[in-house]
């Protein structure tokens, strides 16, 4: 799909991206190894990178007339010096994608 795969802005590089992001687990829109968080866009994050996870949730206002904004399940967590956030489809795959990066079970 890509040629190379780099790390996001101040996230260290790890040497063998292409082949770990091939062993990654799609869970959403994201892939995910022991290694890295993967981007669609060919980015990724390190999971060795990420720190102080947290979980919210994300309101995302929605186009047309009626001003409808909805809820969706988030993940915020700081990484190479910014702090980022990712955004799940449903819980299941938030409590997934924690689990993974925290190893250990999200607490309800």
């Amino acid at each position: 799909m890509f040629e190379k795969y780099i790390p996001v802005t101040g996230c260290r590089e790890i040497p063998d991206a292409r082949e770990n992001r091939k062993s990654a687990k799609r869970i959403g829109q994201y892939r995910i190894s022991e290694k890295a968080l993967y981007y669609a866009d060919g980015t990724y994050i390190p999971l060795a990178d990420i720190s102080e996870v947290a979980v919210e949730t994300m309101t995302v206002p929605t186009k047309g007339c009626c001003g409808v904004v909805l809820e969706a399940p988030a993940l915020t967590f700081q990484a190479g010096g910014a702090k980022r956030r990712i955004m799940a489809d449903s819980q299941k795959q938030l409590q997934k994608i924690y689990e993974i990066i925290t190893g250990s079970p999200l607490k309800s």
